[in-house]
């Protein structure tokens, strides 16, 4: 059940990426390479393969398809670009209440000590070690 889960996460993350096109054009050029490199030698099918002047049927394919994403991304982001400035501007006015709930207390200097400290004043351990 995890290893699905996972497989639909990258599969959606591959399709909103575009790397299906990515993915498609690799395997298109592998073809290619393979074909044209059966009747010339090696060198002659990569500069076949990626000139842009022999484009396979998945190529062309790879293009148009594309070219449709980048219509329909434009076409979107101008149907989302139209701004209506009518109503988005008013005056706000925020009033805060002005209340608040004071506690009085009778000491303002905090408690005080009844006794003084004890005198002579004790010494830690620590300290009688020490000399």
């Amino acid at each position: 059940m995890r290893a699905r889960a996972k497989i639909v996460t990258v599969s959606v993350l591959v399709l909103s990426l575009g790397l299906h096109w990515a993915l498609l054009q690799t395997v298109a050029w592998t073809g290619m390479l393979v074909t044209y490199s059966r009747g010339t030698s090696l060198r002659e099918a990569v500069t076949k393969t990626f000139d842009g002047q022999h484009p396979c049927a998945l190529c062309k394919l790879v293009k148009q398809g594309r070219a449709q994403e980048e219509e329909q991304e434009q076409q979107q982001v101008k149907s989302d670009s139209k701004l209506d400035f009518g109503s988005v501007w008013q005056r706000t006015e925020f009033i805060f209440p002005r209340t608040r709930e004071e506690i009085c207390s009778l000491d303002t200097f905090g408690p005080s000590r009844q006794e003084s400290p004890p005198k002579p004043r004790p010494r830690g351990a620590f300290l009688d070690s020490l000399s």
